[in-house]
């Protein structure tokens, strides 16, 4: 029974030993950059780039080419009109005159002689 014991004991301790030591420690973690995949990951060797600058070009181009027509066709000309539908001379008394004489002419309110004698004196007094 003494060699028992002994043979339990041999065993014994050094398993009680292990049993009481403390786990290693874990490594710090370490930083894993991102995987380049390399130039041939997408397209082709990775030098096939070279046209996007001119691409992008084209289409700002086609942009701007669709707002300038776009603003053509709506009527803007590129000037500040001040009210709707007036000519260059319309605040010219003589034009002015003129058309109040062609409307009354038209409604009959005035004859063709006294329409031509009111005419004449609108463009005389136009040129001096």
């Amino acid at each position: 029974m003494k060699f028992r014991l002994s043979v339990l004991a041999a065993l014994w301790l050094p398993l009680q030993a292990l049993a009481q030591q403390t786990p290693p420690a874990a490594p710090p973690p370490t930083y894993y950059a991102p995987y380049w995949h390399g130039p041939w990951h997408m397209w082709g060797d990775g030098g096939n780039f070279w046209w996007h600058g001119p691409l992008m070009l084209l289409v700002w181009l086609a942009v701007g080419l669709v707002i300038v027509l776009l603003l053509r066709r709506s009527g803007w000309d590129g000037h500040r009109h001040h009210g709707h539908g007036r000519s260059p001379g319309y605040d010219d008394p003589t034009s002015s005159a003129l058309r109040i004489l062609n409307e009354r002419y038209a409604r009959g309110e005035i004859d063709k002689a006294e329409y031509e004698e009111k005419r004449s004196v609108i463009l005389s007094a136009g040129s001096r």
